[in-house]
């Protein structure tokens, strides 16, 4: 892969954003009053400021905190640098574009609603690249964990010593499958109960059901599925696991029994 085609690919991608942005806000404040090229003028000075915002947030404090989970540091950060970039907006509003561009000069700098219009106005920048980075983090979860499915099923289909990945924090954590006893629904995660061990992955049950495969494995439960080797006895309305007890769901009652044999 060629990084410097790839480079200055995205470079014109995000000029050729701020220029529509700039025309866009433009156009639209330049209806008010007709006076196209101040209002040019104002959203071009007013770039510096937006940029150290947008990406002071989307190249630093998104990885470095938000993506993390560090939120209390990502909350004080992200407000410090709101407020550094309409300082700075306003030094040059103050300096460049009032007086120049602007037919009045401000009366006080830090006037409350002066500053709270420019906290707004840089901020209204951040909005659409912030909401795209977020969607492109997401989405590439989504195919990094799609990914991991389909290669635990080739895992399955390929080898006589079944094994899965599961997910346990930022590791990935070998199971075989013989020695897998039972899987509890935990909301958005899974409770993967081991001969050995508890394991506890993030994962819905439904993901589970499809990775698993029938002949070994049966869902008896909206929240279990149980390892058909491990049973040592069951009745129509539960499954003894050795020493565990597992209910039978009244929608899999039917199913459990034709898979099981119980007439």
């Amino acid at each position: 892969m060629n990084f410097g085609l790839l480079s200055n690919k995205v470079l014109r991608i995000h000029i050729a954003y701020w220029i529509v942005f700039i025309l866009f806000f433009t156009i639209v404040w330049g209806t008010y009053d007709h006076n196209y090229y101040r209002n040019f003028m104002v959203q071009l000075w007013s770039l510096p400021a937006r940029l150290v915002l947008v990406y002071g947030t989307i190249c630093f404090l998104l990885p470095k905190f938000f993506l993390k989970k560090r939120y209390i540091k990502f909350i004080v950060l992200f407000g410090l640098l709101l407020f550094l970039s309409a300082v700075l907006q306003r030094i040059v509003m103050l300096f460049i574009v009032e007086g120049r561009h602007l037919p009045y000069r401000s009366q006080h700098y830090f006037k409350v609603t002066e500053f709270m219009n420019t906290l707004l106005d840089v901020n209204l920048a951040l909005i659409l690249p912030l909401a795209y980075t977020l969607y492109k983090f997401w989405n590439n979860s989504q195919k990094k964990a799609q990914q991991l499915e389909e290669e635990n099923q080739k895992l399955i289909k390929d080898s006589n010593e079944a094994f899965i990945y599961l997910k346990k924090g930022k590791a990935l954590q070998k199971v075989f499958l013989k020695d897998v006893i039972f899987i509890e629904s935990l909301k958005n995660y899974v409770r993967v109960k081991t001969v050995d061990k508890d394991i506890t992955s993030y994962s819905s049950i439904s993901a589970m059901e499809e990775l698993l495969p029938e002949e070994k494995f049966l869902r008896v439960h909206r929240s279990f599925i149980v390892s058909i080797v491990h049973i040592t006895s069951f009745s129509p309305t539960q499954i003894n696991l050795e020493s565990v007890v597992i209910p039978i769901g009244r929608k899999y009652k039917e199913s459990v029994k034709i898979k099981l044999g119980y007439y």
